[in-house]
């Protein structure tokens, strides 16, 4: 039976609880996790959130708060009956054989039981706490009111709003209490990755599963973080990690879906494959999100910070308006910290955590699915570190972005394409006589203009004077082409001008193809 719970009465079960556990004494990393415990799912789900945050918290905290994900105390057997008598219709012994009495797994949210299915199918059942919807409401209600009285707020002006961290904690929490929704997401990503043949995605008793009662696959193997066993069964773990790797980027960037919690705990390998076994949060990138996510990854890779600005701030909004040349200034200092060290060698969090921090600054916040994603990015970083510390995700990232691209240029269509764009190119030569002649009168009579925004004055310079090169390659170009017309147009009687016009050709035709090699790798770096 669910109760409402009133503000008042779970404020003063929180003061009870910090005066048993007397606060103000020693605050030890085992103290800390068990008082995060007693006061219930909205702050056991914090100190997962902190166990992920190495750069705020020493490593023994952050160790002691990770076992917050599946070693919280578990509810009493009896009370698991209770839940799911009272969820079913049917007395428990008409669909399951047995269920055993030792949880497999104790976290903030739910209890996962081992079951038999009077079918003799081997299952998991996730039984959802009691009353875990309302405490985290009344706690949210509480901390929101807390925060307003001792006016935190103020101090954090516009760099972080609390109200909208809490709801959004909140709101993601809510999703992850309602199992229906974590039985469709886990179809949704079966049916995503149904082609991967080495991941495996467990199957859902749809006829079992209710908002409260999650029921699935039993998969048996090795939890992730089980090196040495893993080590013992044969596997190899760098395979293991650049697997794990290549498949959540193209989660990300291919499918657009992508599991938001990707840490060791719900990652199994089991007979070859890797198998996820907990749904509970998953994010979602629109089409452009997505496109716009892959083009600022190659922005960062080439070190374009005008076109790494510009996509952050599509992608984002700006609270106030934004001074291009600081940003630029900021987003530089970081990419030229990163370019001394390998590729290989760049620590994701702490670039990840930079770059949130400067868009924070400047007054820019990214949208959820983004934020969702950097977040599982950084979670799956630490992961593969236990697998395997040789991987790294982002030199993964980046051969995945180089392939793709070679990939994309070579499909039919995109050739067809570039052959279109030839033409097109071919046909604006017919153009260039009245358009040289009008350039050429506009800068005799003083009227044309260049309007350059210089924010890197060397940069600018070189390319100023690359395209006067090419432009100077045109007008040679051109004239080759132009005179061996003129030789054609007179006659080609002698075996000297015959000669003179197949080096006219010869040369007109290196001049254009060279122009032509480099629009089309000027477009491609464009895209990029």
């Amino acid at each position: 039976m669910e109760e409402n719970i009133s503000g008042k009465k779970r404020l003063m079960e929180i003061v009870g609880i910090l005066r048993r556990n007397d606060i103000f004494s020693e605050m030890t990393p085992a103290k800390f996790r068990k008082i995060l415990e007693e006061l219930g799912p909205t702050y056991v789900k914090i100190g997962q959130i902190l166990s992920n945050r190495p750069d705020m918290l020493s490593r023994e905290y952050v160790d002691e708060l990770s076992k917050l994900r599946t070693e919280v105390s578990p509810m009493p057997y009896q009370e698991i009956l209770d839940i799911l008598k009272e969820e079913y219709d049917k007395p428990l012994f008409l669909l399951f054989r047995s269920i055993n009495r030792h949880p497999i797994g104790s976290a903030s949210i739910a209890q996962v039981h081992k079951a038999i299915l009077q079918d003799g199918q081997e299952v998991v059942i996730k039984v959802q706490r009691r009353n875990i919807k309302e405490k985290m409401i009344a706690d949210i209600r509480v901390l929101k009111k807390a925060l307003h009285v001792l006016q935190v707020q103020k101090f954090f002006k516009d760099i972080i709003s609390f109200d909208n961290v809490l709801d959004e904690l909140l709101n993601t929490t809510l999703e992850e209490m309602n199992f229906l929704t974590e039985a469709e997401h886990i179809k949704e990503f079966k049916h995503e990755n149904k082609d991967i043949k080495y991941i495996k995605v467990p199957k859902v008793f749809s006829n079992l599963t209710t908002e409260k009662v999650l029921v699935m696959e039993y998969i048996e193997g090795f939890n992730i973080s089980q090196i040495d066993e893993i080590i013992d069964a044969g596997y190899d773990l760098k395979e293991i990690a650049n697997k794990l790797a290549n498949n959540y980027i193209y989660q990300a960037i291919d499918v657009g879906y992508f599991h938001a919690d990707p840490h060791p705990d719900n990652i199994i390998i089991t007979d070859g494959k890797i198998a996820y076994i907990d749904f509970g949060m998953m994010g979602r990138l629109n089409n452009r999100n997505k496109d716009l996510l892959e083009k600022c990854i190659i922005a960062i890779f080439n070190d374009d910070i005008k076109e790494v600005e510009r996509i952050l701030l599509t992608l984002g909004e700006a609270k106030y308006e934004v001074n291009h040349y600081r940003l630029c200034h900021e987003l530089q200092v970081i990419l030229d910290k990163n370019k001394t060290v390998g590729i290989k060698d760049i620590n994701i969090t702490k670039f990840a955590n930079e770059l949130l921090t400067l868009l924070g600054d400047n007054g820019i916040t990214l949208p959820e699915d983004i934020t969702m994603l950097v977040r599982g990015i950084v979670v799956l970083e630490g992961t593969l570190e236990i697998v395997s510390p040789d991987i790294n995700l982002m030199e993964v990232f980046e051969n995945r972005i180089r392939n793709g691209n070679i990939k994309e240029y070579l499909t039919k269509e995109r050739l067809n394409k570039e052959i279109a764009h030839g033409i097109n190119s071919l046909l604006s030569l017919n153009r260039l006589p009245n358009d040289l002649h009008k350039l050429f009168k506009d800068m005799v009579r003083g009227e044309t203009k260049f309007n350059i925004e210089i924010t890197d004055a060397w940069k600018a310079l070189d390319r100023f004077e690359k395209m006067i090169h090419r432009i100077v390659v045109c007008f040679l170009d051109v004239a080759f082409i132009l005179g061996a017309s003129l030789m054609v147009s007179n006659g080609l009687e002698t075996t000297d001008q015959r000669f003179l016009f197949y080096i006219y050709v010869a040369v007109g035709f290196i001049f254009t193809v060279w122009l032509f090699i480099k629009m089309y790798f000027d477009k491609l770096n464009r895209r990029k």
